[in-house]
């Protein structure tokens, strides 16, 4: 009896392992595709039972021209799904949450041109050609119908010269984010959303000024 139990101990574990490591090279496969940046995950947990995901100690790396060291980490993101939903054209989950996240913006001035590190002033220059990538055969959508952000903060450097460290952001909720229909919150509104919380979080109005003159006064 007990050569049974541990026989069958020893094929859940092994179960478990494999599906936590299947995932964690797909969501960071994927995260590297969509962010063109390197992805560091610790580690990945799923609970089948309550179906949810929980992504520990999430890095995205920064350019190494910039002196931070990440664009963006998040101590846990609590992801919960609907199994049978995964295969679907489109994907809904329930809800993502982003516990402490850390967002970092820096700008950098090089032969008097302003580059940042969040790929928004090098899409304004005349010369810039987006990505073109290739037709997929069976276009896939994402909805997560909750969103949440629990403790944000974020951490600003310009031009080696201006720095905000820690900056506390608003906690915030969103409905409906993705790519599915036009009734959806895309995900770039949603990061709209989260630069102009950091713009009015900013103490110093010459600071502001400055960042009106890099974005929009161009």
């Amino acid at each position: 009896m007990k050569k049974i139990f541990f026989v069958f101990f020893c094929a859940i574990s092994i179960i478990v392992f494999f599906n936590n490591f299947f995932f964690h090279k797909i969501i960071n496969f994927n995260l590297e595709r969509i962010t063109e940046k390197d992805v560091e995950i610790k580690d990945i947990n799923i609970d089948f039972k309550n179906q949810k995901l929980i992504i520990n100690d999430l890095k995205i790396l920064n350019d190494q021209n910039f002196e931070y060291k990440n664009i963006f980490l998040c101590n846990q993101i609590i992801i919960n799904f609907n199994f049978f939903n995964l295969f679907d054209e489109l994907i809904f989950f329930n809800q993502i949450t982003f516990e402490s996240p850390t967002i970092y913006i820096e700008i950098n001035k090089e032969n008097l041109v302003f580059k940042d590190n969040i790929s928004i002033l090098e899409k304004r220059v005349k010369k810039y050609k987006p990505k073109v990538y290739p037709k997929k055969l069976r276009d896939r959508n994402v909805l997560f119908k909750k969103v949440k952000l629990l403790d944000p903060k974020a951490n600003i450097n310009i031009n080696g010269i201006y720095k905000y460290e820690k900056l506390k952001l608003s906690n915030m909720d969103f409905i409906n984010v993705g790519t599915s229909t036009n009734e959806s919150l895309h995900f770039k509104k949603v990061f709209k959303i989260i630069l102009s919380d950091i713009y009015m979080r900013i103490p110093n109005h010459e600071i502001k000024r400055k960042l009106k003159d890099i974005y929009i006064s161009k």
